[in-house]
């Protein structure tokens, strides 16, 4: 089902562009840190004709897919694309965890990234402490397959519509999964509040 908020977004977008504006500055914060809640937020700088104007725009699925595949647009900042990826992964995995349980979207997130060298996550990932549901149930390979093409889709993604390298789409995916891992299994949260001493 839309949201009409996200429709509302990009509609305005679209408006903009079909009078001759253009999104000329692109930038993204997942406004993340220890024991705060991530909130997606766009900022982006229109040029309607020479007047300029800052529109910050909430993250919605309909304004990502119309940033990704209607219009496609990188964030100018590499950090913040990979935290724009960290919140397109983090969003899939919530819909996992509706569709598949938390235990068991959690557990295959951390299954599917151990068999994914590539992206050099060893370190979170022996500190991500997932449940061990059984591998033999019909939803457990529904969702790994979900999460699988999560992964896989938002780095050809990134080659195929927004032009990045197959190296530099790596490097920003490692970054992206680096953000879900601390966010879903609050690992920068706990360092916070159980310091370990030298």
């Amino acid at each position: 089902m839309a949201n009409p908020k996200g429709q509302f977004q990009v509609d305005f977008l679209r408006s903009v562009i079909s009078h001759g504006g253009r999104i000329e500055n692109a930038r993204f914060s997942l406004q993340r840190g220890p024991l705060t809640f991530v909130e997606p937020v766009y900022s982006l700088t229109l040029d309607q004709h020479g007047v300029r104007s800052l529109q910050e725009l909430p993250w919605t699925a309909e304004l990502e897919r119309y940033m990704l595949f209607d219009a496609p647009r990188k964030i100018d900042d590499l950090g913040e694309e990979a935290e724009r990826f960290a919140a397109i992964l983090l969003n899939n995995l919530e819909t996992a965890a509706a569709q598949y349980g938390k235990d068991t979207s959690q557990a295959v997130l951390v299954a599917t990234l151990r068999d994914r060298p590539e992206y050099d996550l060893k370190r979170l990932l022996d500190r991500a402490t997932a449940p061990r549901p059984s591998s033999a149930s019909r939803h457990h390979a529904d969702c790994t397959a979900f999460i699988r093409h999560s992964i896989d889709g938002l780095q050809n993604t990134a080659i195929l519509g927004l032009g990045y390298s197959s190296p530099q789409a790596i490097s920003l995916m490692t970054e992206a999964l680096r953000i879900v891992l601390d966010e879903t299994f609050h690992i920068s949260a706990a360092d916070m509040l159980f310091p370990k001493h030298a």
